[in-house]
């Protein structure tokens, strides 16, 4: 506005910074509130994350943004805000796979669940899941193509780990300013996936070796299920291959096209199974 003074504006700034911090103050009340109805309804004590919840939020927000200020940006000041939150109602805790110092999923796992939420660097994929399933951590967050030794999606559609699931592909908004190398990651949780409304599935696939790749990609189309794409690729043994697709839209373990599908085949097809999923990009 014209015929504003600097010292006008920075006063106006002020201002505004002593309202968005009054606002930040009763955020966190309302949560303590919250984290107090859950602790009266004689349930026990549960991890406070709750990833369909805050996708709504954050979609909300990024459809809702006007003027100069990024979208990115506004995400990531309420990853900061959401997990303080969190970490209010129940400690949080995140394992990343971390071979060296600086390397792996530090960086993406400090953008999205907060710079000062606890982080478990590991060696291994396998120490990551063992964290998961038997350790402190109550997050894990694992990258495609890292640990040559270990296949973690695999791992995950076996029996004895049918308890971890993933919920969430990150970066969430692309990029993310090249943080954390332009790599992408997955995080896991105990937690069963919800679906948002917007999701793609992620599906395990086993053959006994006899048909390729494109005739499997083939008979889950025909079957109708809506195979996206290849992420990954799998060999347990000198017959078996194992392939991790991403599935368009939500699709339950349950799903009745999965049983038929294996039935259909004949022992062609060794295993079908759902190992969670994740929300579409923000774009």
């Amino acid at each position: 506005m014209q015929g504003e003074t600097l010292d006008g504006l920075r006063a106006q700034i002020d201002a505004v910074d002593d309202q968005m911090h009054d606002l930040l103050m009763k955020r966190a009340a309302l949560v303590e509130q919250v984290g107090r109805v859950k602790s009266g309804s004689n349930q026990p004590p549960a991890f406070a994350l709750r990833p369909k919840r805050e996708i709504e939020i954050l979609r909300r927000l990024w459809r809702r943004h006007k003027g100069a200020l990024d979208r990115e940006t506004v995400v990531r000041v309420w990853r900061e805000i959401i997990s303080a939150c969190v970490n209010l109602q129940s400690p949080m805790t995140v394992a990343v796979f971390m071979p060296e110092r600086g390397t792996g999923c530090l960086e993406i796992a400090r953008n999205y669940f907060g710079a000062f939420t606890p982080v478990l660097p590991c060696r291994s994929v396998n120490l990551v899941l063992k964290e998961l399933t038997q350790g402190e951590a109550n997050i894990a967050l694992l990258s495609l193509h890292d640990d040559k030794q270990a296949c973690w999606w695999y791992a995950l559609a076996q029996e004895y780990k049918r308890s971890v699931s993933v919920f969430l592909k990150l970066p969430l908004t692309g990029s993310a300013n090249g943080r954390g190398d332009g790599r992408s990651a997955y995080a896991l949780s105990k937690l069963p996936f919800e679906p948002t409304g917007e999701d793609k599935t992620l599906l395990v696939a086993e053959t006994d070796g006899t048909i390729s790749l494109s005739t499997l990609d083939l008979l889950l189309k025909s079957a109708g299920v809506p195979v996206n794409a290849i992420c990954d690729s799998y060999t347990p043994d000198m017959m078996r291959k194992a392939y991790l697709f991403e599935v368009e839209g939500y699709l339950s373990d349950q799903d009745e096209r999965l049983g038929a599908l294996i039935d259909k085949e004949n022992g062609k097809i060794t295993m079908l199974r759902v190992i969670g999923g994740h929300p579409v990009e923000l774009s």
